[in-house]
């Protein structure tokens, strides 16, 4: 008997102690608890990774009264690709900045006047606090040489565009809006001038090509998908161009695009080349790419510069060098001079604000498209369920910036999705400036007592700008008279989400590198408790947090170390995720809804980085927030 009781003894205490290390989800599976979850003390839960970029413009280009723009996106916009991320280059060319993107990113797009790269970036985060570095050089392949009309010694000496393979057959769409200054950039029209002698020959401007006397005979134009395209055939070896002739003057900024491909058998190579002519027909200066590698791709090849003194007209010159098979030109793309109405430095063509020197572009966190989210256990400093549905607010910033990439203005929006508490919680984001250099906040709904607004509708009391969206969510999400709090529990009455929009002033513009990247510093105030804020884990707290709740309760921050909002455990009170987010029912684990969640985690991110995606057996959906249908 005693042997009995010492059985069932042991078994109810292994039983006990498994019911502490994992808990039963709907599903009938088993998971780990959240408690006992082993979380690196230097990950913060970031769904995100911030990586430095430097974009290198061609030399050959001044930048001193016309600057440049760079944009960024997740992938090509012929692809769908969204913006990320726009800015201006200095006056050496160069664009330096910081961007975050969603942690599984593994490629940016990177477009310029002067060509497009994608760009290849590690896909998994990096918990220490160096930054991951990638460069982009859009002039390093340039030459100064005239057309070459004898073989290169050797393959080693040629030097390499870099070119991008848009898939079989396609060709690269022009985002461009400049008006296309050469004539029959897409041979649609079969005419030809007459045949020069050589590339340097007298030229006129009339609207031509012209084929250089090597290539005579050997320059056709062919049908390519329902689209013409110029074609230079040769069976061994031959050189020479095609070539048209323009109006420009000192200081104009030319660019000149193309798509090429090849076929057949042989060795090849390509120039683009600008030559700027004086009055008398004698080059200034030679600007050029070379192109080595074809294959049957569409590929894109570029060249920039702005015009010497004395230059009258310019010469846009399809140079090649041909061992057999055959070169496809199409798509021919040059502009000319830029034009800037508000006299920012911005061409008008790439100038988001064109007749308004005080903004320049607009740059959108998430993305222009898509909103993230915000989601809060708002028991702090207690120990929260993990459902991460106490506030659900999703947001998307638009950033207008000047030309020197400072931010001017803010344009917020918040959809508040799910309330699961009773407690009566308020939201705000702190922004790295003074709360002087605010100049105006708009749209805010403050229908309590506790938040004290300035006349520039800034809170008071505040070191840095604090900006409260709302005082009372259930003034955006009402509750509906049944079930735990908004929109979180199933079956319950669905409450349509309210989106709100603040408008955010500077009295002086803030550089991005100062003010800090979207979504800021947000945080809820809890139950109405001004000194009871919540941020994401290791964001630090406004001037009015009440100090004495560190470290209370289940609460390990440590302000002497840079801790913030985290268990004992390194576990937080506030996630934040690039997407809109499908938040878990009430009471229901995270780790039981998002099936990888606990991988992700206690990798340090490193695992699952796209963990939140909808993607096959990442999810249990029974215990996922869905609307009724």
């Amino acid at each position: 008997m005693k042997k009995q009781l010492f059985f069932l003894f042991t078994i109810f205490m292994v039983f006990m102690f498994a019911c502490q290390r994992a808990d039963i989800g709907s599903d009938g599976t088993t998971t780990t608890d959240m408690e006992n979850l082993i979380i690196d003390e230097n990950f913060n839960f970031e769904s995100t990774k911030s990586i430095e970029l430097e974009i290198t413009l061609p030399s050959v280009v001044v930048y001193t009264d016309i600057k440049s723009r760079v944009s960024i996106y997740d992938k090509s916009p012929d692809e769908g690709g969204v913006l990320l991320y726009a800015g201006t280059a200095d006056s050496d060319g160069i664009l330096s900045t910081e961007i975050i993107v969603p942690s599984y990113l593994s490629e940016l797009y990177v477009s310029t006047f002067a060509g497009n790269e994608t760009l290849s970036i590690d896909d998994t985060p990096v918990l220490s606090k160096a930054l991951k570095s990638y460069s982009v050089d859009f002039g390093e392949d340039y030459s100064s040489n005239p057309p070459p009309e004898i073989e290169p010694e050797s393959a080693a000496q040629q030097k390499t565009a870099i070119l991008f393979q848009k898939g079989e057959g396609v060709k690269s769409a022009k985002k461009m809006f400049m008006p296309n200054v050469i004539s029959n950039g897409g041979f649609d029209v079969d005419e030809f001038g007459s045949v020069l002698n050589s590339w340097s020959s007298a030229m006129v401007d009339d609207n031509l090509w012209h084929v250089t006397r090597e290539l005579d005979g050997y320059v056709d134009i062919v049908e390519e998908n329902g689209d013409n395209a110029l074609q230079i055939s040769r069976s061994n070896y031959r050189y020479g161009g095609v070539t048209q002739l323009i109006t420009a003057g000192p200081g104009d900024r030319i660019t000149f695009s193309a798509n090429l491909k090849a076929s057949g058998s042989g060795s090849k190579t390509a120039w683009l080349y600008i030559i700027p002519r004086n009055s008398n027909g004698s080059a200034l200066a030679f600007y050029s790419r070379q192109v080595n590698y074809f294959s049957s791709y569409w590929d894109d090849a570029y060249v920039a510069a702005t015009m010497p003194s004395q230059t009258a007209s310019v010469q846009i010159l399809l140079w090649q060098h041909i061992y057999g098979g055959n070169i496809y030109w199409d798509d021919i793309y040059v502009t000319g001079p830029v034009d800037d109405a508000d006299g920012d430095g911005i061409n008008d063509e790439e100038d988001d604000y064109p007749n308004d020197w005080k903004r320049a572009y607009n740059i959108y966190y998430p993305n222009e498209e898509n909103y993230g989210s915000l989601a809060y256990e708002d028991n702090w400093p207690g120990r929260g369920d993990y459902d991460f549905n106490d506030l659900v607010v999703d947001y998307q910033f638009k950033q207008v910036v000047n030309a020197s990439n400072a931010l001017v203005e803010l344009e917020s929006k918040f959809k508040f999705r799910a309330i699961g508490a009773s407690f009566t919680n308020g939201f705000g984001f702190e922004i790295n400036t003074p709360s002087s250099n605010i100049s105006n906040i708009t749209g805010q709904s403050i229908v309590d007592s506790y938040i004290n607004l300035g006349p520039n509708n800034a809170e008071v009391g505040q070191s840095n700008a604090s900006i409260i969206v709302t005082d009372n969510a259930f003034t955006q999400l009402p509750h509906p008279g049944g079930g735990t709090g908004v929109n979180t529990t199933p079956g319950q009455t669905y409450v349509d989400p309210v989106t709100m929009t603040v408008f955010t002033s500077f009295e002086t513009p803030v550089p991005l590198s100062q003010a800090g990247s979207p979504p800021y510093n947000p945080f809820i105030i809890v139950d109405q408790e001004r000194g009871r804020e919540v941020h994401l884990p290791n964001k630090t707290p406004t001037t009015l947090v009440n100090t004495a709740l560190f470290g209370s309760q289940n609460d390990d921050s440590n302000p002497s170390i840079g801790k913030y909002y985290k268990t004992q455990n390194n576990l937080p009170w506030a996630i934040d995720i690039p997407v809109s987010f499908d938040y878990p029912v009430e009471k229901a684990l995270i780790i039981n809804a998002y099936l990888h969640f606990a991988e992700w985690a206690e990798s340090s991110g490193t695992l699952y980085t796209d963990w939140y995606l909808d993607e096959s057996g990442y999810r249990n959906s029974g215990n996922i927030y869905q609307v009724a249908q």
